[in-house]
């Protein structure tokens, strides 16, 4: 633009009007600089047409005031440029992240379509597969409902060939309510076992179920009035009984002066002094320990200790015992008192009598021993009135085993009952005559007709 204003600053006169509009039809346009270029170039045409007028004399204009419109011009123009430049390069980048966009999203939908694609044809192959398995389930139950046929078709046609008849007729009728509901065998064996006649009033309907019921109930509450009467009440009594009556009639002072006196042979008389001592002394003191060896060993001089602690001859029969209710093993002590020989000489209407260092015998008028072993009335009694007592604890077996066989009998008569009462509320009752069949026929013998009758009775 500023070489264009120097041509025309040094043109002729004559063109100088043209030249003068020039800066003022110039923009800061492209097209303005085009227009400002054509009279520069038409004006060396000019000049050669017409002779050159002499110069006229102009004053100069200086080159920096030239300069500024041009430079102010030349910075719109590049920031034009600059701005359609980075409109044009945003333009690019939104074209290329629409650009990008659209082939994530065309990949995208391809990807799900495969994947799509891919399920249903899975699906369809399942499908495949399940319609092969229900096809081959059908034709197998197809072969063996065939096969089954043809078995049952041929166990018939067996049958028919071997024997034509009909074995049993089973008339079923609903339930009738008026004899009665259905009863459980179980549930009536089960409560005849704990309560006997429990099972049979459950099922109940007639009064034989109920009478049956009630005996078997008062039976068992006989037993056991029986048990506690003989086995736990007289039983009771009698020992109580025959300790009472040892306690009066046998002294421990006069069994051990006895032993005493024969202590050299008491190895031999005395075999069972050594349960007599764990009877009578307990061993828990060292008093205990001491008097109890002493019981043991007669010959020993912890003896005459022992002897003295257990002297009840001038005690009363209370007294007694209470002494020997305090014994480690009382019972046993009464039993063995009353049973072995070596203990006959603690009565106290113990007879005379003598020993051969290993049992008591009576003696005759004369003093001489006998073959027979030494007894007293008082030990007769005792041993009665013990068997007595065992008699009433052996009675025991009897009541308890007789109280178990009751319940077992109910429980196994209830289920019975039960089972026929509902076997009567399905079936009806037929009279005899009702189970009578009559069959008729008529054979020929040649031209003469035979009838015969058959006559045939179910149960």
């Amino acid at each position: 633009m500023a070489g264009l204003i120097r041509a025309a600053d040094t043109a002729p006169a004559a063109s100088t009007a043209p030249a003068v509009t020039t800066p003022a039809a110039t923009t800061p346009t492209a097209a303005g600089a085009a227009t400002a270029a054509t009279p520069a170039s038409a004006a060396p045409a000019a000049a050669s047409a017409t002779p050159a007028p002499s110069p006229v004399p102009t004053k100069a204009k200086p080159d920096s005031a030239k300069a500024k419109p041009a430079k102010k011009l030349s910075k719109r123009a590049k920031a034009a440029a600059d701005s359609t430049a980075r409109a044009d390069s945003l333009k690019a980048a939104a074209s290329a992240d629409s650009l990008k966009a659209a082939q994530a999203k065309a990949s995208a939908d391809s990807v799900r379509a495969a994947e799509i694609k891919a399920a249903a044809d899975s699906v369809r192959a399942d499908s495949a597969r399940k319609a092969e398995a229900r096809a081959k389930a059908v034709a197998d139950s197809s072969r063996i409902a065939a096969s089954a046929d043809s078995i049952a078709a041929d166990s018939a046609a067996a049958k028919s060939k071997k024997r034509k008849r009909i074995v049993r007729e089973t008339t079923v009728n609903t339930i009738d309510e008026l004899k009665g509901k259905y009863r459980s065998p179980k549930k009536a064996m089960f409560m005849s076992l704990i309560v006997p006649g429990l099972g049979q009033a459950y099922v109940g309907h007639n009064w034989f179920n109920y009478t049956r019921g009630a005996t078997y109930f008062l039976t068992d509450v006989a037993l056991a009035y029986g048990w506690h009467y003989y086995v736990r009440t007289r039983q009771d009594r009698e020992i109580s009984k025959y300790q009472a009556f040892a306690d009066r009639n046998w002294r421990q002072a006069k069994y051990e002066d006895s032993v005493n006196a024969y202590k050299e042979k008491s190895a031999t008389l005395n075999l069972h002094r050594e349960s007599y001592c764990d009877f009578v002394q307990s061993t828990d003191t060292e008093k205990g320990k001491l008097l109890h060896g002493g019981c043991l060993d007669p010959k020993s001089s912890e003896y005459p200790s022992f002897k003295n602690e257990y002297d009840d001859s001038k005690d009363s029969a209370d007294v007694v015992a209470r002494l020997r209710a305090a014994f480690p093993n009382a019972q046993q002590f009464y039993e063995l008192i009353g049973k072995e020989n070596e203990f006959i000489t603690g009565w106290n209407d113990a007879p005379a009598m003598k020993t051969d260092d290993s049992a008591w015998f009576a003696v005759d008028k004369d003093g001489n021993a006998t073959k027979e072993l030494a007894t007293t009335p008082n030990q007769q009694a005792y041993i009665a009135m013990r068997a007595q007592a065992n008699d009433y604890a052996r009675m025991q077996a009897w009541f308890l085993g007789g109280m178990v066989l009751n319940h077992i009998v109910s429980a196994v008569d209830a289920a019975i009952t039960a089972r026929y009462h509902n076997k009567a509320l399905y079936q009806t009752e037929t009279s005899w005559y009702d189970k009578l069949h009559l069959d008729s026929r008529i054979a020929w013998d040649g031209l003469a007709p035979v009838p015969s009758v058959t006559a045939s009775l179910t149960f």
